[in-house]
C-alpha cells in the first residue's frame, strides 16, 4: 500500500487564507487497481485559538494482512483571526517492514527544525510556509476565495513548491453522494505522475475525491461520509 499512502500525503507562497475552514469529520475509502485497500479518517477541530487537523489511514482486507500499513498525519497550530498558522507537524508511516517519521516544528514564522527518517535538520523558510497537511486547508480556502493556488511547503526535510491548476467544474458520484466539484490538478515536475482533486463547494470545499496515477497504477481516495462540526 505504498502509493495510496503517498498519494494521501499530498493530500500537496501563502498570503493567508480568507477564512479558516469549518471544523469537520470526513471518512474516505482508498482503492488501488480497482480493489478496496484501505480507509482514511480526516478530522479538523478547534479549541480556543488553536487547531488540530489529523488524518489516519489504515490498510484493510488483504492489504492489512500483507502490509499492516498505517499512516498518521497531524498538524497543530494557532488560529489568528481567520488564518491558520502551523506550529507542529507529524507524518508517521508504519508497516511490517518500516517505521518512518517526518516531524517538524515552526520555531518562528521563518524558521523550521525537524527530523526526517532519523536525520535532524533546520532551515530558514519564507513567511507563510506550510506543512503538508495544512496545505489542504489552505487549498480549500483559496478555491472559495478565488486566490492563486501556489504554496511553499516543508516536506521530507525539504522546502518544496506546490502549484495547482484549475480544470473547471465537474459533478462526480462517490459513496457519500453526488457533488458538483471544483477540479484541480497538482502541477508535477515529472509527467510520470498525475494527481487530480475534486472539492465540493456545498461541503465547504472539502476534498471529495483524489485520483493519483504513478508508474501506471491508479489510486483513488473517495469520500464516504462528511459531517460538519
Amino acid at each position: 500500500m505504498k502509493y495510496p499512502l503517498l498519494a494521501l500525503g499530498l493530500l500537496l507562497l501563502a498570503n493567508g487564507a480568507e477564512a479558516a475552514p469549518q471544523a469537520f469529520q470526513a471518512n474516505y475509502t482508498v482503492t488501488a487497481k480497482g480493489m478496496n485497500v484501505g480507509t482514511m479518517a480526516a478530522n479538523l477541530s478547534y479549541t480556543g485559538n488553536t487547531y488540530t487537523y489529523q488524518k489516519l489511514t489504515k490498510a484493510n482486507g488483504l492489504a492489512a494482512l500483507l502490509s499492516g500499513d498505517t499512516l498518521t498525519e497531524r498538524s497543530t497550530g494557532s488560529k489568528n483571526g481567520e488564518n491558520l498558522i502551523p506550529t507542529h507537524y507529524l507524518n508517521h508511516h508504519k508497516n511490517k517492514r518500516k517505521d518512518k517519521k517526518d516531524e517538524l516544528d515552526f520555531t518562528s514564522p521563518t524558521h523550521v527544525s525537524g527530523t526526517f527518517a532519523g536525520d535532524a535538520y533546520t532551515m530558514d523558510v519564507p513567511k507563510g510556509t506550510l506543512d503538508a497537511a495544512t496545505l489542504e486547508l489552505y487549498l480549500m480556502d483559496a478555491l472559495a476565495a478565488n486566490q492563486p493556488l501556489a504554496y511553499k511547503v516543508v516536506s521530507h526535510g525539504k522546502l518544496q513548491d506546490y502549484r495547482f491548476r484549475k480544470l473547471g467544474k465537474e459533478t462526480i458520484k462517490v459513496p457519500a453522494g453526488s457533488y458538483e466539484c471544483e477540479t484541480v490538478e497538482v502541477v508535477h515536475k515529472s509527467g510520470e505522475r498525475q494527481t487530480t482533486l475534486w472539492l465540493a463547494p456545498e461541503l465547504n470545499y472539502a476534498i471529495v475525491q483524489v485520483s493519483h496515477t504513478e508508474d501506471g497504477d491508479l489510486i483513488e481516495t473517495r469520500l464516504s461520509s462528511y459531517q460538519p462540526r
